[in-house]
């Protein structure tokens, strides 16, 4: 009860901060970025309906989240040119309702099998929808993508939203809701037998239920979170194209919700804010930010299965087992080699995509704050010098017994 207590507090207070961020801060940037992450965040959620709830390893959810963006463009720019008097906050609806109608068509012969073979499945009715989506350039309005002005004269507030603060709060609004429903659901029947689907569909089976029902309505249920979350995307950004349906949207949703945890209903929430910090604020600093990117994703999967939200939550039990000096002792053993690792291979990688992608390689290049000649083999035999430390460190600390404990636990949070 504690727990839970402190989660809601947690919420309420993220919320409450959430809200109060247009009265002020007036600036463009934190609220774009906020607005992007309630998008995130709602699409990530629904992706964990399929792969934490249900077991259904998902490449192409992209397609629903591109169902609701062409169905809210669509629905705005009927709204702005007088042929629909629906408000511009039931907008979400729209979109919910084409990603329910994509899911339950594409469902019916998706969900028949799950493990790889669902894998597969989805991955072909992705390319196969995007293809469709560029031979049809009239409807999807092929490169250059389809556009709409979303300040209407028909709304409920009396808002423009031309203004990003506007747009925010309706876009924040709409994605409370939904993460709120779709945890809602996840404590239901029907997610607790997905559960059960995705750990043994055999014995859900003998017990009298159909596994096929339960993944078609899970695959339902997530198809209409994510429509509703292209059509949050379509408000943002008034513009698309047919590329919101292709396999890179359809990663950056399979990658931030693992990075999150998946076997924690709110994982994703912190996975989609870690993956839009990378690509907003890291691409702008290297070249190589796509790299990093993968590599993250490598540590998660190989030492993290339980993602970042599994490492918050061991926090507290970490630090009753060995208390506070026995963690920090384990830092102070451990946190050279992790910096003189990351150092020195953050600079073999910037050093490899300045000499291969610069015009000049002779050009400065800025590394950690200072300018060096990446043509210089002293700044590579420093480089290589923090890695050879690295590894030294790692070794001593191995043979000295303190190797941190590996604790492995099965891809099932209690409760979820």
């Amino acid at each position: 009860m504690t727990r839970s207590v402190s989660f809601l507090l947690l919420g309420l207070l993220a919320l409450s901060a959430a809200l109060a961020l247009p009265l002020v801060s007036d600036s463009r940037f934190l609220t774009l970025f906020l607005t992007q992450l309630a998008v995130m965040v709602t699409f990530a959620m629904s992706y964990n309906v399929l792969l934490g709830q249900t077991g259904l390893l998902s490449f192409g959810h992209a397609v629903y989240f591109g169902g609701g963006v062409f169905a809210a463009l669509y629905l705005i720019t009927a709204i702005g040119g007088g042929a629909l008097a629906l408000p511009l906050e039931f907008i979400p609806l729209g979109g919910a309702l084409a990603g329910l109608a994509m899911a339950a068509v594409l469902g019916l012969v998706s969900v028949r099998r799950a493990g790889t073979t669902f894998a597969m499945i989805s991955l072909g009715m992705a390319e196969l929808i995007t293809a469709a989506a560029m031979v049809f350039p009239s409807v999807f309005g092929g490169e250059q993508g389809v556009s709409t002005d979303r300040m209407v004269d028909v709304t409920l507030t009396g808002l423009g939203y031309g203004r990003p603060s506007e747009i925010y709060l309706l876009v924040l609004v709409w994605a409370l809701v939904s993460v709120a429903l779709m945890v809602f659901l996840s404590r239901s029947p029907l997610g607790r037998m997905a559960n059960a689907v995705r750990d043994n569909p055999q014995r859900v089976e003998f017990l009298g239920y159909d596994p096929y029902w339960i993944r078609f309505l899970q695959f339902c249920i997530a198809g209409t979170f994510a429509g509703l979350a292209g059509s949050l995307f379509a408000l943002t950004f008034e513009i698309a194209n047919a590329e919101v349906f292709g396999l890179r949207t359809s990663a950056n949703v399979l990658i931030a919700t693992y990075l999150g945890g998946i076997t924690y209903v709110l994982g994703p929430v912190v996975g989609a804010f870690v993956v839009l910090l990378l690509e907003l604020n890291l691409a702008r600093i290297t070249d190589a930010w796509l790299f990093y990117y993968g590599l993250l994703f490598l540590a998660i999967i190989l030492f993290a299965p339980r993602g970042l939200t599994g490492i918050l939550a061991e926090l507290p039990g970490a630090l009753r087992r060995h208390g506070a000096a026995g963690c920090l002792r384990r830092a102070l053993v451990w946190g050279p080699a992790v910096l003189s690792g990351l150092v020195g291979g953050v600079m073999l990688v910037e050093l490899s995509y300045h000499l291969s992608n610069s015009f000049d390689p002779s050009d400065p290049l800025r590394l950690f704050w200072r300018d060096v000649d990446a043509t210089n083999w002293g700044v590579w035999a420093l480089a290589l010098g923090a890695c050879a430390l690295s590894a030294a460190l790692v070794l001593r600390a191995r043979r000295g017994g303190r190797r941190p404990e590996v604790v492995v636990t099965p891809l099932v949070e209690e409760g979820s």
